[in-house]
């Protein structure tokens, strides 16, 4: 790992920075983000002039992209300490971006995730009822993708939506509203 690199100080800046832009419309977000750029001498690799003109695709754009958390978080400790979920629902959430887009598995179980926060000391008494509710949240966070087996308990798989992405990233700039 860099030398340099100081996981706490960034995402305390991170954070800062996200409850500094929250209230701010996204023309003013951008204006303040274009000055911090320019004083401080650096480019973000996702946002350029050229980008903005032609009108690419505000996800392409947006400051919060998977290999920017991809290259912070070794654990998923470490995500959910950043994260600082307040929920059951919010950790599972927050484990099922871990596996999903830092792990890079292309489905969720509840076993593994409800393992994983076990681990954290979170275990969740009704993992089943905690994705019910990521998937009843509106726009839904978490697709279910399949089911084997007929019973109540049988086994599922999941996925995180865009909008579960989304939420997670806007959870780790410390964002409390769900823009």
């Amino acid at each position: 790992m860099d030398e340099n690199f100081n996981l706490t100080g960034e995402l305390d800046a991170m954070r800062s920075i996200g409850e500094a832009l929250s209230p701010l419309d996204s023309n003013s977000r951008e204006r303040v983000l274009r000055w911090a750029f320019d004083i401080y001498n650096v480019t973000h690799p996702k946002i350029s002039s050229d980008q903005k003109k032609h009108g690419q695709d505000e996800e392409n754009t947006d400051l919060a992209n998977n290999q920017e958390f991809e290259d912070h978080f070794e654990s998923a400790a470490e995500l959910l300490a950043a994260a600082s979920p307040s929920s059951d629902v919010e950790r599972v959430l927050v484990v099922g971006y871990w596996f999903q887009e830092i792990q890079g598995l292309p489905d969720l179980d509840s076993q593994s995730i409800n393992t994983e926060l076990k681990h954290q000391g979170h275990g969740v008494k009704n993992i089943t009822s905690a994705f019910g509710g990521l998937i009843s949240q509106r726009p839904q966070l978490v697709i279910q993708l399949k089911k084997s087996g007929n019973s109540k308990q049988a086994r599922k798989k999941y996925k995180l939506t865009t909008a579960g992405i989304k939420r997670v990233k806007s959870m780790l700039l410390g964002k409390t509203d769900t823009e």
